[in-house]
């Protein structure tokens, strides 16, 4: 009952938190090391299983950290981040760890809970029109060039080969 209700008196504070960014965590990792810290952004790459745990990257557009989490938590997690989507962006409540001991010495945050903001989404990378014809005028010269080599300059040297 009394961790129950510490559960849910953490999770009511911590939601009204500010978020912090992940290079705000960087400069100030000597006061904020060993605090339960909340960050939002976008997965990226893909789940790394260790086990009963996980790693994911975090990119908030400042920059990136590795999150420590249980494998259970990954669940949820659909889309990451990479050339072709946009990945989940979420909201992780950890402790900040700014030189893991567990970990190698490594900066990260060992996640108490996440969640799904925003579901990722595919980019569309369409060709520009002018880069096709740039590459349909290249091609043309290159084989052009190619035909040229083949072709004139073959015969040029047989005909030194003759002389």
């Amino acid at each position: 009952m009394v961790k129950t209700l510490l559960g849910l008196i953490l999770s009511i504070t911590l939601t009204n938190s500010p978020v912090n960014t992940i290079n705000y965590l960087i400069e100030h990792s000597l006061t904020r090391d060993q605090q339960t810290v909340i960050i939002e952004g976008e997965i990226l790459g893909e789940v790394l299983e260790r086990g009963d745990n996980a790693w994911i990257n975090v990119n908030d557009g400042t920059n990136a950290i590795g999150v420590y989490l249980r494998l259970d938590q990954t669940t949820e997690l659909k889309v990451f981040g990479d050339y072709f989507n946009i990945g989940d962006k979420i909201r992780v409540v950890g402790v900040f760890e700014r030189s893991c001991i567990e970990h190698g010495g490594e900066m990260d945050i060992h996640a108490t809970s996440i969640q799904i903001i925003e579901p990722g989404r595919p980019i569309d990378h369409p060709v520009s029109s002018w880069k096709f014809v740039i590459s349909i005028i290249l091609m043309s010269i290159a084989l052009f060039a190619l035909y040229l080599k083949r072709h004139y300059f073959k015969k040029a040297e047989i005909k030194s080969e003759v002389n």
